[in-house]
């Protein structure tokens, strides 16, 4: 049965890249989710017991957890759920794999500094010029390096910079 999950946590332990028995590298790491709740009585806050994920990822997603995520980073993880059963002696448990199709920084306990994008596939030189195009990632230029004012529009047929009237604030 697969089943499409999110979880929200803590990564538990530094990410590991580790190889399956095909020979194929991958990238594991161990997500406890814990929910909170204040508690209607005293108005405490309340844990509910951890529940933890063993996630693993393929390709260029396991090269990117293992470039930006370390243990305590809160993630969202979203993927594919897999649920096996195990015993061993007189042990027996169950164990939860999430096969991660996507993985992100929980943006509301972390701030990121710096987007690099990444690409799966290769690109060839004459690919730079579009590749050129796609600035919308990059950080914007420091002040001085602004040919036009900050409050300024270019008339695209004559060329001409025209500064703006300032926006008047609405609130």
């Amino acid at each position: 049965m697969n089943e499409q999950i999110t979880i929200i946590g803590n990564v538990g332990a530094e990410p590991v890249i580790d190889k399956g028995d095909d020979g194929r590298t991958f990238t594991r790491l161990r997500v406890g989710c814990t929910r909170r709740y204040r508690d209607p009585q005293t108005g405490a806050w309340r844990d509910t017991e951890s529940s933890w994920y063993d996630v693993t990822a393929n390709g260029m997603l396991a090269d990117n957890i293992i470039k930006s995520v370390s243990k305590g980073t809160r993630v969202v993880v979203v993927g594919t759920l897999a649920v096996r059963k195990w015993s061993r002696d007189e042990r027996s448990g169950i164990n939860v794999t999430v096969r991660a199709e996507s993985v992100g920084i929980d943006l509301q306990w972390a701030k990121v500094q710096q987007i690099v994008k990444t690409s799966t596939s290769h690109r060839r030189d004459e690919d730079e010029a579009t590749a050129a195009q796609d600035s919308w990632m990059e950080p914007p230029a420091p002040a001085g390096d602004e040919e036009a004012p900050v409050d300024a529009d270019v008339d695209l047929e004559t060329g001409e910079v025209r500064e703006l009237e300032p926006a008047t604030n609405p609130f």
